[in-house]
């Protein structure tokens, strides 16, 4: 086992503790559409040992532009079918668990608890509010990511000790709506969103716990923007514990 993960055994700040911290984890993986694909493949690499896929929706023509864990072949499969039988292929040694389900607010508590953290892969502001309030609840620390066109965001809440998405969204909501997509912005914040959960699992520093990370690619430019606890804030009670 040492010998495929060597390269990342290699790094200081990993070692063969860091892999076994690593293997000992479980990640729930929240969307297995684009962000996800990215996400799922880098924590199955890297050898996180047990990984959810909660996602209730079909492989379609649109998907194919950016969500390259699935194939022409796939269409009309569920994404939490298509997505288990790449990585199964991909790394034998890990578990992994398809959930061909939404997370609602009806099972976000009891699918949520069964992991040590969450990432994030949706395009739902609802969705990730459902998230956010169902980790404050159960202490689990999650990261988010999303992308609009050549744009791109991603931010870690650990609660207790940072603000959560109420603090940066606030409680109403906006309407449902689709966003653009390129895949190479995809990728990148799908890349950063797997990093801060392997720099958690590692128990190393997250950098952007409790930062806004703003990426537009026109630019070539990254921004961090701190959250700030919003007083009063109905979810996580707007400060500190």
């Amino acid at each position: 086992m040492s010998d495929r993960y060597s390269r990342q055994i290699m790094i200081p700040e990993f070692g063969e503790d860091g892999q076994q911290k690593l293997e000992d984890a479980s990640v729930l993986v929240i969307g297995a559409g684009g962000l996800g694909t990215t996400l799922l493949y880098h924590l199955a690499a890297a050898g996180i040992g047990t990984i959810g896929i909660a996602d209730n929706d079909i492989v379609n023509i649109s998907n194919l532009n950016r969500q390259y864990i699935h194939f022409e072949k796939d269409l009309g499969s569920l994404k939490v079918v298509s997505a288990a039988e790449k990585l199964r292929k991909f790394n034998s040694n890990i578990q992994i668990f398809p959930l061909a389900t939404a997370i609602s607010k009806d099972n976000a508590i009891d699918i949520i608890s069964q992991y040590d953290i969450v990432a994030l892969a949706v395009d739902s502001v609802q969705a990730r509010m459902i998230v956010n309030e169902a980790c404050v609840q159960l202490g689990k620390p999650f990261v988010d990511g999303g992308i609009n066109g050549f744009i791109g965001t991603s931010v870690f809440i650990e609660p207790g000790k940072t603000p959560c998405l109420a603090c940066l969204y606030g409680t109403e909501l906006p309407p449902i709506e689709k966003f653009s997509s390129l895949s190479p912005v995809v990728g990148t914040i799908a890349s950063i969103e797997a990093t801060s959960v392997i720099q958690y699992l590692l128990g190393l520093p997250v950098p952007l716990a409790g930062k806004l990370l703003y990426y537009n690619a026109l630019l070539a430019e990254f921004e961090q923007l701190p959250l700030e606890f919003k007083e009063g804030c109905p979810i996580c009670g707007g400060k500190k514990k």
